[in-house]
């Protein structure tokens, strides 16, 4: 059969079809009984030949038989890549059938856009979980350095209140020192009866000497203490300082991850679109 004018016409002018569209796309022409050319795309091309019939259940075949213009996305599993193909109906001046013009474009770019999308969602998403973490990591730090800090106040309180009992022992014993340095004037006074009272005298300004040895000691670990506190209280602060200037870093840093999340989901939408699109 004798090929149609117009379907030479479209011979002619499928080689140039793949310049002028932006999309990477393969066109194939038909008469009603089989594949008289095929242009492939730049990147791929199918499994096809000039002269193959048409084949059952083909866009192409489906427009020819049908008489319409039809279009459809074909599976990744059919020819290795997602293609969206389109087929067209030629016709005679009578308004015969006489042919059909098919065009596949790949989508093999979409897919990978597509993919990469989702992989970058679920990274997104994942690292959000894990600053997540990190903020109640975080807060749970500053709640116990709050507590520490509270029970170090408690501690230094306690400090202060033996620091008071120790100066009321110091008044003690200088009382007890003087009334025993006066208790062995007297016992000297005494003579042979006052011996033995003067030997409790003694001993009385021993322990007053002692007792404030002691409190002497006992002021200089809580002086030490209360220092040492000191150093703590201020090491606390600037943890407290720190952790507070971490979370709102981190509160900043999760909105921002928020963000992106929403944008990777924006993108795997736009990819799924196109590479749904069916016209």
């Amino acid at each position: 059969m004798a090929e149609h004018d117009l379907i030479k016409a479209f011979v002619k002018v499928a080689p140039l079809l793949n310049e002028l569209v932006q999309d990477d796309i393969t066109v194939g022409i038909y008469d009603t009984e089989k594949l008289i050319i095929n242009i492939p795309g730049k990147t791929f091309a199918l499994n096809v030949n000039p002269g193959d019939p048409l084949m059952e259940g083909d866009i192409v075949t489906n427009a020819i038989r049908t008489d319409s213009p039809l279009s459809a996305v074909l599976p990744k599993e059919l020819f290795g890549f997602p293609l969206i193909a389109r087929a067209l109906p030629l016709h005679d001046d009578e308004g015969n059938v006489i042919g059909g013009v098919g065009i596949g474009t790949s989508l093999e770019k979409a897919n990978k856009l597509f993919e990469m999308a989702e992989s970058f969602s679920v990274i997104v998403e994942q690292t959000a979980a894990g600053i997540e973490d990190i903020s109640e990591s975080v807060t749970s730090l500053a709640d116990r350095v709050t507590d520490i800090t509270s029970q170090m106040k408690a501690v230094s309180s306690s400090a202060e209140q033996i620091g008071e009992i120790s100066s009321v022992v110091k008044g003690i014993s200088d009382q007890s020192n003087l009334l025993g340095l006066n208790a062995a004037i007297e016992a000297a006074r005494a003579g042979d009866v006052g011996k033995g009272f003067s030997v409790v005298a003694n001993e009385i300004r021993k322990l007053a000497t002692n007792s404030k040895e002691n409190v002497n000691q006992i002021n200089d670990i809580t002086k030490n203490i209360q220092g040492l506190l000191l150093t703590l209280n201020q090491a606390f602060s600037e943890v407290n300082t720190l952790t507070d200037n971490q979370s709102g870093s981190i509160q900043e840093f999760s909105a921002t991850i928020q963000e992106i999340s929403s944008k990777a989901q924006e993108l795997a939408t736009l990819a799924q679109e196109s590479l749904s699109q069916d016209n």
